[in-house]
């Protein structure tokens, strides 16, 4: 039986354009509704009164759906939150909104980030909407093809900021240059975590998505940040300010890596004009990704091939860092195979899919154990 609240929110919808004072009516009712415990009849009112509402004012439509996803996450209604989202972003495609709509898709994209910031992590629920909100925003003018670099790094902040660091890394690679810095502290971070013993390995799985993806700005962002963190926590390290910005453990291991500054490496430009100094680390992973980066930069074929010979065996533990690195020499110097597999296209098919019924959703992407780590040096 449909309570008194929700149905006084279903006369209170009018026949014309409605109001901001009337929306608020609609929304307080509902709410009220919610608060009382009435879930099933305040779920089923949003859809109704959201679609008489879509006739006239398809952005009341679109605040109701959004404050009834809201008002279930607040009352650990997840399931009917995750529904509620779902006809938000129906609406987007029948109207239709495009993330790429200046005010409108600026509003759309706020409304979604907000559901998806209340949603508790690590449910599946959650996991739709994030598929189902990146999906969106990859439609519109091809500028995204593969979805939105905000909603990207808003997602990607929050599960860095809950220590969901693969999940991170999904969402990462095509955010943001904000993004590219996130991650370095990121890097740092689960460096010093005991997952693996060399911190160049995490700028590795940052660096060379990256640059598989062309983009070469954010890759070089990374790496800088990353670095001048880890000197800037070494030459401290002890002190106040470290410890305040790194934290204790993160300064201590960041001054075992700390850069030697002024060593030439044999390096120069393509055409043999320009040589430079570049500054050494003790992890070989950092050197190949600073020096992968420069090769990038400078379309120096010649040297990225040598480059990769010699780092060959280092890299030989992960398929894929492996794999990226095939990627790398083709995309930007049309080097090895002309159809590799392609790492960065099955994680965004799974990000878009989700999981398999045959696979666990939540299984770590290449795990690796300290164990399978060869020598770096």
């Amino acid at each position: 039986m449909t309570s008194d609240s929700t149905t006084a929110a279903a006369a209170a919808v009018p026949s014309s354009t409605s109001s901001t004072a009337g929306i608020a009516r609609v929304l307080a009712k509902l709410s009220k509704s919610v608060d009382d415990g009435n879930y099933y009849e305040a779920h089923q009112m949003y859809h109704s009164v959201s679609r008489r509402y879509l006739r006239t004012d398809p952005a009341a439509a679109c605040e109701l759906l959004h404050q009834g996803a809201l008002n279930m996450l607040r009352h650990d209604q997840i399931g009917s939150a995750a529904d509620l989202a779902q006809r938000l972003l129906d609406v987007y495609e029948s109207v239709p909104i495009r993330v790429t709509d200046a005010e409108r898709g600026s509003q759309a994209r706020t409304r979604l980030l907000d559901i998806f910031q209340a949603f508790p992590l690590k449910t599946e629920q959650c996991d739709n909407v994030v598929r189902a909100a990146v999906k969106w925003s990859a439609r519109g003018d091809g500028a995204a093809p593969l979805g939105d670099p905000q909603i990207h790094h808003a997602i990607g902040s929050r599960y860095y900021a809950e220590k969901q660091y693969f999940d991170a890394e999904s969402h990462f690679m095509y955010g943001t240059l904000d993004s590219a810095r996130a991650w370095a502290r990121m890097a740092l971070e689960w460096s010093t975590e005991g997952y693996f013993p060399d911190p160049g390995y995490f700028v590795a799985r940052a660096v060379l998505p990256y640059l598989a993806l062309r983009k070469i700005g954010s890759a070089a962002v990374m790496f800088e940040t990353f670095v001048q963190r880890i000197d800037k926590a070494a030459a401290n390290s002890g002190s106040a300010d470290a410890e305040a910005e790194a934290g204790t453990s993160t300064a201590a291991a960041s001054q075992r890596w700390a850069g030697i500054k002024g060593a030439a490496l044999p390096f120069s430009s393509a055409d043999g004009s320009e040589s430079f100094p570049l500054a050494l680390y003790a992890s070989s992973l950092i050197n190949f990704c600073q020096l992968l980066i420069i090769c990038v930069q400078r379309d120096a074929a010649t040297q990225f091939t040598a480059l990769r010979a010699r780092y060959r065996d280092v890299l030989a533990f992960d398929g894929y860092l492996v794999e990226l690195v095939e990627k790398i020499a083709e995309v930007f110097f049309d080097l090895g195979p002309k159809k590799p597999v392609n790492p960065l296209e099955a994680m965004m098919k799974s990000l878009f899919a989700g999981p398999s019924p045959s696979a666990p959703a939540s299984s770590p992407r290449r795990a690796l154990e300290p164990t399978q780590m060869a020598d770096m040096d």
